[in-house]
């Protein structure tokens, strides 16, 4: 019997039904999940919005938003489950079988997936950076918007969303720590106004308490203009007073920080959205023993998430490929199992990130890297 000699019009062919075969079994995974997604989303929530008296069009809107903010966590799953269906039924039918006898690699075999996944990569980062922003933040304005006018139609109130209580930012990048009462985007005005600087030691130098502050933006820049109380010197040696003048106007050109900023310190950082993030860590700088390293967790994971569409298919295809003639399914449960031990260590992860045990950087980047060695000597075995 002859050598079997694979042209390029062939492996083209293969490319095209691999690509086939795949986007058939992606599209059934994601439409499934995507129901599922809209049914539970509707389950909590309809109940809810009808109680406020919402139109069908809000409702609409909210869920679908709710389906644009995950989708960066469906399309991972959705990928792996179709990758492991569709290499898995070329095995058992020894159809990869056919195309290494004809000489083509692994590699070679599986690189129509390869570029769906680099696609899917470079297609979260574009939904991270502008799609699911967009959505928190209409979720958000959602929310406050119905809860506002039920709550206005019943004869209550409900504070603004520019003017929030009881506010604790930490400027880690400039060493301050800022506590307010009450703040008032709107208004430009603070009450109760506290703020210590430090040393690079961590030792308090400064500390200004006044009755009320007024903020404005000029030429780019936020200008603070504390009035009514002391500036309070302090030696950073053994922390003693050394002066306490009082004034009923002070400004200190140093003090730039945006007051918009300081607001998303008192909402979760799973509600914000990328571009909140993204502001509030360049303006905050990151504090490995603060509040401030869970919201550099949150952003560091939202560039990190994309790449699990490269590393669920390093994933599926050692799974996928071996076992002879085993029913699909086997490798897709095998596959499926692999990918929720990915999700308990990047879990792992996040909670030392969080709380500062582990560098938010280091912590979202570090499940992929593992999982990366782990499946590259599987990936050359295989191949």
């Amino acid at each position: 019997m002859g050598d079997v000699v694979v042209t390029s019009e062939g492996v083209r062919i293969l490319d095209r039904y691999i690509l086939r075969e795949w986007a058939k079994v992606f599209s059934l995974c994601l439409i499934s999940f995507c129901g599922i997604l809209l049914i539970s989303e509707a389950y909590n929530w309809i109940p809810q919005f009808l109680s406020w008296g919402s139109s069908p069009g809000t409702i609409l809107s909210y869920l679908w938003s709710s389906v644009v903010i995950r989708v960066s966590l469906i399309t991972p799953i959705s990928l792996m489950i179709s990758v492991v269906f569709v290499l898995s039924s070329l095995n058992k039918n020894h159809e990869l079988a056919a195309a290494r006898a004809a000489g083509m690699s692994m590699g070679r075999i599986t690189a129509p997936l390869w570029w769906v996944g680099l696609f899917l990569v470079g297609l979260l980062f574009l939904l991270n950076a502008v799609l699911v922003p967009n959505a928190i933040e209409s979720q958000n304005a959602i929310l406050e918007r119905e809860q506002f006018a039920a709550l206005k139609e019943k004869g209550g109130s409900v504070a603004s969303k520019s003017q929030v209580d009881y506010i604790s930012f930490h400027n880690s990048k400039d060493r301050r720590f800022w506590l307010i009462t009450r703040m008032g985007l709107n208004s430009g005005q603070a009450f109760e106004v506290a703020v210590d600087s430090f040393d690079e030691q961590g030792r308090r130098v400064r500390s200004i308490k006044a009755d009320f502050a007024d903020f404005k933006k000029i030429d780019g820049v936020w200008q603070w203009s504390f009035r009514q109380g002391r500036d309070l010197k302090f030696n950073p040696v053994n922390g003693s007073l050394m002066a306490q003048p009082y004034f009923k106007e002070l400004k200190v050109a140093d003090y730039q920080e945006d007051p918009e900023v300081m607001l998303y310190s008192t909402r979760d950082p799973e509600t914000l959205s990328l571009r909140e993030l993204s502001r509030y860590v360049a303006e905050a700088g990151v504090n490995a023993e603060g509040k401030n390293a869970a919201y550099a967790m949150r952003f560091h994971s939202f560039m990190a998430a994309p790449v699990i569409c490269l590393v669920v298919i390093a994933v599926a295809i050692p799974f996928s490929v071996t076992g002879g003639r085993i029913s699909p399914m086997v490798g897709v449960a095998k596959s499926f199992a692999l990918f929720l031990a990915f999700f308990f260590l990047s879990s792992i992860c996040s909670a030392f990130g969080e709380n500062g045990a582990l560098p938010p950087l280091v912590a979202a980047w570090l499940p992929t890297v593992i999982t990366a060695f782990w499946a590259i000597p599987k990936l050359k075995s295989v191949n």
